[in-house]
């Protein structure tokens, strides 16, 4: 069986807001939360935004995701308001993205010994290769792209139908697996290609499509799974919003 491509999202998916850096940021604050407890809200509030989306209501203004990350470890506006001031001038030095985990490079690296080919798509703001080549992550793709800088932006087909083009890929050769449910999955079931939705916290639970809790769960998944199946295209056979 030939091997798919993997197309991987970025955010949520192989990097990550710095959780050690805002653990202490917040501790500081007399905040204490664990890193696992950031890295929940963050999950949380991906899947409150893709729930907000199949209600079709409005959970959160453009902006204040940080300020929804803080609101729920502390009820202080004023807290809430330095602590995004000081978020917001980390970011400008340093993304806050560029950060990852040893079992994310360690997947890659499996991924890539057994002889799969690897790309990136992702929604960003025009820092996505420097995320990745700060972390170490850059040199095991062969193309990244950033939607700021090729212009569409997920769940738009057309940033997948690029990628596939460019790549000189037919849709059913590729995989794509990212974490937000209305921007990775459905973007990639508009192009046609087969999906796997992230979901660390098992917010999803009773929604439809393939689901694993990180990309660690990737390698395995692939090597027993047939791509043709209905699991991976949730919005082909059961949300029809394609």
């Amino acid at each position: 069986m030939k091997k798919p491509y993997i197309l991987f999202d970025a955010g949520g998916t192989l990097v990550f807001p710095d959780v050690v850096w805002l653990s202490d940021l917040m501790k500081r604050y007399e905040i204490n939360v664990t890193t696992q407890d950031i890295l929940k809200r963050v999950y949380e509030i991906d899947y409150l935004i893709d729930k907000s989306i199949k209600d079709r209501v409005t959970l959160l203004e453009d902006g204040n995701l940080l300020e929804a990350l803080f609101k729920a470890f502390t009820n202080s506006d004023e807290k809430v308001k330095e602590l995004k001031i000081k978020t917001d001038n980390r970011d400008k030095i340093k993304n806050l993205w560029a950060y990852t985990f040893p079992w994310v490079i360690q997947t890659i690296e499996k991924l890539k010994k057994a002889g799969y080919s690897i790309s990136v798509i992702s929604n960003s703001d025009g820092r996505a290769s420097q995320v990745l080549e700060s972390i170490g992550l850059s040199k095991f793709m062969d193309k990244i792209y950033d939607s700021q800088i090729v212009g569409i932006e997920k769940p738009d087909a057309g940033i997948f139908k690029l990628a596939l083009k460019e790549l000189s890929l037919s849709p059913e050769d590729a995989i794509f697996i990212g974490d937000m449910f209305y921007t990775d999955i459905l973007g990639s079931n508009r192009a046609g290609i087969p999906a796997v939705h992230l979901d660390p916290f098992d917010f999803y639970r009773n929604w439809p499509g393939m689901r694993v809790k990180n990309v660690s769960a990737v390698p395995d998944l692939i090597e027993n799974s047939d791509f043709r199946s209905k699991d991976f295209f949730p919005f082909v056979y059961d949300l029809k919003e394609v």
